[in-house]
């Protein structure tokens, strides 16, 4: 689920049906000398260790930085956040969710140590956004999460390719970041935080991650992050945040045992929107 808690006058509430960010994983507090973990992949120099695996410090950021914190407004009041990442010179790849009540929104970018705010021109949410309340695996999955957010100015990074040309398989190696709080109901961060999990579920529209020990996890504010794995032509994205698996309470979101959903990139329904939104996607 976006972020709200870091606004005066509005309450932090955990929805299974919109969970959010990355949460939590293995690692302690303190900074890191070592530097050649999820930080380094998505384009930092420097990180230091945090509950949710590095918190990637953005006084290190490169021109490769493409995972973006998004500011939701609505009628120019500012109602809450979410993660999003660049897929090209004009367009942010995110969750549908992030804005059942936004109307507008602002991208920030880091690159080379500077944030930069750039706003968006247009959102174009996923036409077949929905919650199935009768289907499988359980009722309350969300399908189609994903939404485009469009800017006239450029964005001053690299954008990421999709991935399309294989499936990612069960088991394999992957990158959440994003920019949600490191605990459920914790601080919000100002720099993003990555971590690696192993992927434990893949349908044709969604991939499953698991929060276990060592790995890393979305929680509030990460909503509409992507889920990269490594190629050797460098990272490609192949899911977006979306919920908590259904079978979560409450009470278990953003803590060892939860379960995310992510919207598999590779769907037909989902592949075709990105690219009819974004016809100069880079893809893979």
């Amino acid at each position: 689920m976006r972020d709200r808690s870091a606004f005066s006058g509005t309450k932090a509430i955990l929805s299974l049906l919109i969970v959010a960010a990355m949460g939590c994983g293995g690692g302690s507090d303190g900074s890191s000398d070592e530097n050649g973990t999820a930080c380094n992949s998505i384009g930092y120099g420097k990180s230091r260790k945090v509950a949710a695996g590095e918190q990637c410090l953005a006084d290190s950021s490169s021109d490769t930085s493409s995972v973006v914190k998004l500011f939701l407004f609505d009628g120019g009041n500012l109602i809450g956040s979410c993660t999003g990442t660049v897929i090209s010179s004009t367009a942010v790849l995110t969750a549908a969710h992030c804005f059942e009540d936004a109307d507008s929104v602002v991208v920030r970018v880091v690159k080379n140590g500077t944030k930069v705010d750039v706003p968006s021109s247009r959102i174009a949410v996923h036409p077949g956004y929905v919650l199935v309340e009768d289907g499988y695996p359980e009722p309350g999955v969300v399908f189609n999460d994903a939404a485009i957010v469009h800017t006239s100015l450029q964005l001053p990074v690299t954008p990421v390719p999709i991935l399309l040309s294989r499936t990612p398989e069960v088991g394999e190696a992957s990158i959440v970041a994003g920019y949600g709080q490191i605990e459920n109901n914790g601080l919000a961060v100002e720099d993003v935080v990555a971590g690696r999990a192993v992927i434990r579920i893949v349908t044709d529209n969604h991939i499953r991650i698991d929060f276990r020990d060592g790995e890393s996890h979305p929680c509030q504010g990460d909503s509409g992050g992507a889920l990269f794995i490594e190629e050797d032509s460098g990272l490609v994205v192949v899911g977006v945040v979306s919920q908590s698996d259904p079978s979560i309470s409450e009470e278990r979101v953003c803590k060892k045992g939860d379960m995310t959903l992510y919207t598999n990139t590779q769907s037909t329904n989902v592949s075709n929107f990105i690219t009819s939104q974004v016809p100069d996607v880079a893809v893979r």
